[in-house]
């Protein structure tokens, strides 16, 4: 269970084309704001010019081209969380390690459990980078189905101890970070939390193994990251 909670000001919004599952482009960022909230792509990075080409038409409530957007942005996407008056919501939260009582804002639930659905590749995570520590964060393991199959990833033990591995010579990312149990590699850090994950590495961090889940074509290990 998520005993401190994640608090940023930044989330970013991911895109995963449905031809092309093995990566995640970075195509634009969700901002708490004194005044509000505030939505922009980001235009300028090589990420969103490389989801550009890979069919990536914008987030269907902000037209490309447009922005930064300021009206109904939160209400927008709260409207892929299940609404918390509903009677199995307090499950909702214990499914993404969660206390039943949530006391946070919509911002902060967000961070938490992300806004995936299955009928597109969108998700909203937060920028680690802003977050004070103490905090915990529950992290899907990438490419895990090219490393294990799902028979081997349900066999992990719940609760095993992670080890983070840095490869300063991966040929794919000089960033990249493995994702270890009992030595062996069962995937690698999301690409786009590698950098603060490196720089948490070299404070008090805990990971350990805290759900597993998935199917027999892709089957899904997420880890629980406690900085401190």
């Amino acid at each position: 269970m998520i005993e401190n909670s994640i608090y940023v000001n930044t989330l970013f919004l991911t895109w995963q084309s449905n031809k092309d599952r093995n990566e995640r482009h970075l195509v634009g960022a969700l901002k708490r704001l004194d005044s509000g909230f505030e939505f922009s792509y980001l235009v300028e990075t090589p990420d969103y010019n490389d989801a550009l080409v890979k069919g990536f038409q914008g987030y269907p409530a902000f037209p490309l081209n447009k922005g930064p957007f300021t009206n109904d942005v939160m209400a927008t996407f709260m409207k892929r969380l299940p609404p918390r008056s509903r009677r199995d919501f307090r499950k909702y939260l214990v499914n993404h390690h969660l206390p039943e009582i949530f006391d946070g804002s919509d911002f902060d639930l967000i961070a938490h459990t992300g806004v995936q659905l299955p009928s597109d590749g969108f998700d909203l995570i937060p920028n680690l980078e802003e977050a004070e520590v103490p905090f915990d964060y529950l992290m899907q393991v990438a490419g895990t189905r090219h490393y294990l199959t799902y028979e081997q990833a349900s066999k992990i033990d719940l609760y095993s101890v992670v080890e983070l591995k840095l490869e300063d010579d991966n040929k794919f990312d000089c960033y990249a970070v493995a994702v270890l149990v009992g030595g062996v590699v069962i995937g690698y850090v999301n690409k786009l939390f590698c950098a603060t994950v490196r720089k948490l590495m070299e404070r008090n961090l805990k990971c350990y193994i805290a759900q597993i889940s998935g199917t027999l074509e892709r089957p899904l290990i997420y880890v629980m990251i406690s900085a401190n």
